[in-house]
């Protein structure tokens, strides 16, 4: 059984002026966002690491294979990993769907962990494929493993760990870039969490 494991969200990317649904809008990293995967890199040159498992997006992907330079550190593409999906409202700025969905946008607000975006998928749904995900992975692979993903994954995660409600989710910073670590405790057979970078 895996006894570590680094969660991480990926660097940072441009993603206008606007604030935007980009679930799974699949944007690169921007010049600040490779720099910070070297950062990345730079912080887990000394930690071993037994492989990384990534969401197939480019922002995640390219931060995977630059913590991978230099060093022969497998990596696995984890399509459970992947942003939700916003459906229709995917790309589209937030300030757009409450002016021209006001019904819609008031639904999500009133009760994130149900509400579906039309042709999208709900963080309830979401939550599942990334709980099943990333128990399997753990259960499977041994040693320590880094888990390259996105808030909304990142947040999935951490709130079954941390016994926070989806729907208050957000209380769980995530900041491009962010290191988790999460320490397998035998004693009390637990994740022990705590934010490293």
């Amino acid at each position: 059984m895996v006894e570590k494991v680094y969660l991480l969200r990926h660097g940072h990317i441009d993603n206008g002026s606007e604030k935007r649904y980009l679930g799974r809008t699949d944007i690169p990293l921007d010049a600040l966002g490779l720099e910070q995967a070297y950062v990345l890199r730079d912080y887990f040159k000394e930690i071993p690491v037994e492989i990384i498992f990534t969401s197939p997006l480019k922002r995640c992907l390219q931060t995977a294979k630059i913590l991978c330079v230099g060093r022969p550190i497998p990596y696995h593409i984890a399509e459970a990993f992947t942003e939700i999906d916003m459906g229709d409202w995917e790309n589209v700025p937030m300030a757009y769907i409450q002016s021209h969905f006001p019904k819609l946008y008031a639904q999500r607000g009133e009760n994130l962990e149900h509400f579906t975006p039309p042709n999208g998928e709900s963080f309830h749904v979401m939550a599942k494929r990334v709980r099943d995900a990333f128990d399997a992975i753990t259960h499977h692979a041994n040693g320590t493993i880094l888990i390259v993903a996105h808030a909304g994954v990142n947040r999935m995660i951490l709130s079954q760990i941390l016994g926070i409600a989806i729907n208050d989710m957000f209380s769980i910073e995530q900041p491009y870039a962010c290191v988790n670590e999460l320490t397998w405790d035998y004693q009390s057979m637990q994740w022990i969490y705590r934010r490293v970078l």
